[in-house]
C-alpha cells in the first residue's frame, strides 16, 4: 500500500499556502493599521478584528495613545440593562437576583460580546445563599457592584472577564463607621447599605479607571445629621482605607435634616453626589481630594414633583437631566469669571410628539417620565403608569443628550431599578495586563 498507510488512517492534512492578501495584511505597519482600526464602527468590532491576528492584538494592546484616541471617537456601546427585581428591599427571604436584558437590534459584534460574557452572574449564584439577597448598588466601567446585607458581603464583577470577581465583607466597615454624634455605636440591624432612618446610613459607589481597566475603587459613604466620611476599598492594594469624619459645610436647613439618595448612580467627572431632602442643596465628594462640599441646586429642580439625575455628557461635562411630566431639561455645569460653578440651562424640549410616535395609544396609560440613569451622553427614562396600582409595565427609553432623540428599549415591571451596562475596554487589549503583556512586552505610554 502506498506509503504504508492504512485506509482507516485520516487523510493527510492539506497545507494551505497563505495568500498574498493575508501576508500583506499581517505586514501592515502600526500607523497604517491604526488608521484602519479607527474607522471601525464600534469597540465590539475592533475586538473582533484584533482577535483574528495575534500581531494586530499585540499592536492595539501595546499603545495607550491609540486606546485613548479610539475612546474619544467611538462612544462605548450599550450592551444592555441590569435590573434589580421588584421588592428587593422588602422581601429578602425570597429569591432576589439581578436580571439582564440585552439591547434590542444590537449589531452582530455586540450580540457576540453579550453571548461571550457571563451576564447570568453565575459566580454569585454558586455562592452560599444563591439567589437570595443580592442587589446592585452601582454599575461602572464594565464592573458591577453588588451587595448582600444578610451576609454582610459585597462583590465586584466584570461579566466580560470571567474569573475576575472580587468578594469582600463590609462588617468591619460597619464597626468603624457606624457611630452616632456622641461616639456610641449604632446597632447593625438598624443600618444598611443605603439611606435609612437610623442615625448613620451607608451608601456604596464604584469608581473605575479609564487608563487601567483592571483597577477600581469602592467608596462607602457614612453620614449622619452633620457629618460625613468615606471608606475606600482599592483593588490595587486589596485593602480598606478609612478617612476622617468631615463636618458638612453649614447651610440653612431646618433641623433635623437628612440626605436623600434620589438615585444611586449620581456620579460625574470624578464627583459623587447626594441630595438633601429639601431638594435645595447637593452634597458632593471629590474623589481625588476626598473633600466634601455643598452646592445649591438649580431653582427648577427643587419641586417635589420633578425627577432629576446628575451625570455626564459624551464629552465628560457634568450635567443635570431634569424631567417634569413629558418635558425634559438639560443643565450643564459652567464656571464663571470668578471661578464659581453654576448650572445653566442648555436645552429644553417636550417629548410628547416623540412618545406619540413610539408608544401610540399606549402613551395614554402613562402620566409622566422619570430619569433613572445617565451614561456617556445618554439619559435613560422610565414611563410611569398613570395609576400606581395598575399592572401596566413601564417602558424604559433612551434619550440622546446631543440630539434629544428618544428611542424605545424595553418594558419592565414598575418597581425595577435600572443599571445601564456599557461595554468597557477589554482587559485583553491592555498591554500591561496578564500573561499577554509578559510574553509580548508593552508600549503603553
Amino acid at each position: 500500500m502506498a506509503g504504508g498507510r492504512s485506509p482507516a488512517d485520516p487523510p493527510p492534512a492539506k497545507h494551505r499556502k497563505e495568500s498574498s492578501a493575508t501576508v500583506a495584511a499581517a505586514s501592515l505597519g502600526d500607523d497604517v493599521l491604526f488608521e484602519i482600526f479607527i474607522r471601525l464602527p464600534s469597540l465590539a468590532t475592533l475586538v473582533r478584528a484584533t482577535y483574528t491576528c495575534r500581531a494586530w492584538r499585540r499592536a492595539v494592546a501595546s499603545f495607550g495613545d491609540f486606546r485613548r484616541r479610539f475612546r474619544e471617537t467611538h462612544p462605548a456601546p450599550l450592551l444592555g440593562l441590569f435590573f434589580d427585581p421588584p421588592g428587593a428591599d422588602q422581601t429578602p427571604a425570597l429569591p432576589i437576583f439581578p436580571s439582564f436584558v440585552p439591547t434590542r437590534g444590537a449589531s452582530r459584534d455586540l450580540a457576540a460580546a453579550v453571548r461571550g460574557g457571563d451576564f447570568f452572574l453565575t459566580s454569585l449564584q454558586e455562592r452560599p445563599g444563591g439567589l437570595h439577597g443580592w442587589d446592585i448598588h452601582d454599575c461602572r466601567g464594565g464592573y458591577i457592584l453588588v451587595g448582600n446585607r444578610a451576609q454582610k458581603a459585597m462583590a465586584v464583577l466584570n461579566p466580560l472577564a470571567r474569573g475576575s470577581e472580587r468578594f469582600f465583607g463590609f462588617g468591619h466597615v460597619h464597626d468603624d463607621n457606624l457611630h452616632g454624634e456622641h461616639g456610641l455605636p449604632v446597632a447593625h440591624d438598624a443600618c444598611r447599605l443605603c439611606c435609612s432612618e437610623s442615625e448613620v446610613a451607608l451608601d456604596a459607589r464604584l469608581l473605575c479607571s479609564d487608563e487601567d481597566p483592571k483597577l477600581f475603587r469602592v467608596i462607602i459613604i457614612a453620614h449622619d445629621k452633620s457629618r460625613a466620611r468615606a471608606t475606600v476599598f482599592s483593588s490595587d492594594t486589596g485593602e480598606w482605607s478609612v478617612h476622617q469624619w468631615a463636618d458638612v459645610p453649614p447651610i440653612s436647613l431646618p433641623m433635623p435634616f437628612k440626605l436623600q439618595l434620589l438615585n444611586s448612580n449620581m456620579q460625574a467627572n470624578g464627583m459623587l453626589h447626594w441630595v438633601y431632602s429639601n431638594l435645595r442643596h447637593m452634597l458632593t465628594l471629590d474623589t481625588v481630594t476626598m473633600e466634601f462640599s455643598v452646592t445649591e441646586l438649580p431653582l427648577w429642580v427643587r419641586a417635589s414633583e420633578c425627577c432629576f439625575v446628575v451625570g455626564e455628557t459624551n464629552n465628560g461635562t457634568p450635567c443635570i437631566v431634569y424631567v417634569f411630566k413629558f418635558r425634559v431639561y438639560l443643565f450643564l455645569q459652567t464656571i464663571d469669571d470668578d471661578g464659581v460653578k453654576r448650572w445653566m440651562v442648555d436645552k429644553r424640549t417636550s417629548l410628547d410628539a416623540q412618545l406619540d410616535g413610539l408608544l401610540g395609544k399606549l402613551k395614554d396609560k402613562y402620566s409622566e417620565l422619570q430619569v433613572v440613569a445617565i451614561r456617556d451622553g445618554f439619559a435613560y427614562l422610565a414611563a410611569s403608569a398613570r395609576y400606581h396600582y395598575a399592572t401596566t409595565p413601564r417602558w424604559v427609553l433612551s434619550l440622546c443628550l446631543e440630539t434629544m432623540k428618544l428611542e424605545k428599549m424595553f418594558q419592565r415591571p414598575y418597581e425595577c431599578c435600572v443599571h445601564p451596562y456599557v461595554m468597557p475596554w477589554p482587559l485583553s487589549l491592555v498591554g500591561n495586563y496578564g500573561s499577554f503583556a509578559l510574553k509580548y512586552g508593552t508600549k503603553s505610554t
